[in-house]
């Protein structure tokens, strides 16, 4: 798409990158504009790994959703969840269970906007355009309520959408937040990025730094940090690992050149 068209909101800027069309650039998708092109195509060119961290992220996100949906989890909470790049939230889950009900949350409003184009025609998806970090008007919308039951547990899911909240204590209280509306047997999904020091951490603060040009800057945290996040909850095993790490589908072997394996930490856990 080189051209602005008539789904997208009249007032939206597409010649400053975002984001979630970055994204789904790098995942194959084609929901995106030249200025997202060439931001993708730029990170690529300094590191080549960021395509394959985009697939990891999106790769742990489908079988952190399959596990959920395993379990009898039928309602799901996407909470900054970017373009509805194939497959989405929604998809993964009505596989196992067709009855699921998902909730988009998302205040990019080309992404609102493609989302509620594909979903007039599925029941039980919905989006609300909204700032994740408006929890409480999240929980109070018409949308959430009127598809999710917050007597029967849900999964929050908040994969690579936390560390563009840059205030770390709003960010533990956002958690906090959305956890405390949700009844015991509900389930946290969450990937973060992460720079603990380690190899490769110098190309994570670059990918940060350009996240700066970008509509929305990100910000890298310590595994100590992000561990914090699941107290009191039941993690899932394996743990906190990075994304490419939890419970694979295939035998995994580490490239230990390739940053994209030790980027952004992951993790499942049940609320109790």
């Amino acid at each position: 798409m080189s051209t602005q068209t008539s789904w997208v909101p009249p007032d939206i800027d597409v010649d400053r990158a975002s984001p979630a069309r970055v994204y789904d650039y790098l995942l194959g998708g084609a929901w995106n504009f030249p200025a997202d092109r060439q931001m993708a195509e730029a990170a690529v060119a300094r590191m080549p790994w960021v395509r394959d961290l985009a697939r990891y992220n999106r790769s742990f996100l489908s079988r952190a959703v399959r596990y959920c949906a395993e379990r009898g989890i039928n309602q799901f909470l996407d909470l900054g969840s970017g373009m509805p790049t194939s497959k989405s939230v929604h998809e993964m889950a009505m596989e196992i269970d067709p009855e699921s009900r998902v909730v988009y949350v998302e205040q990019e409003q080309v992404a609102v906007a493609h989302s509620e184009l594909i979903l007039t025609s599925v029941p039980g998806a919905g989006v609300l355009g909204a700032d994740m970090r408006a929890a409480r008007e999240v929980l109070a919308s018409p949308v959430t309520r009127e598809l999710l039951d917050f007597t029967e547990p849900v999964a929050v899911v908040m994969a690579s959408s936390l560390h563009y909240v840059l205030e770390a204590e709003e960010a533990a209280e956002l958690v906090r937040t959305y956890l405390a509306a949700v009844p015991a047997g509900s389930y946290l999904v969450l990937s973060h990025i992460t720079d603990d020091g380690a190899d490769g951490s110098a190309e994570v603060r670059e990918l940060v730094e350009l996240s700066r040009a970008t509509t929305s800057a990100g910000v890298a945290r310590s595994r100590a940090w992000i561990a914090s996040l699941f107290d009191g909850l039941d993690l899932v095993d394996p743990g906190l690992v990075y994304t490419s790490q939890w419970r694979p589908n295939t035998p995994l072997r580490l490239v230990t050149d390739m940053s994209a394996h030790a980027s952004l930490l992951a993790a499942v856990a049940r609320k109790p």
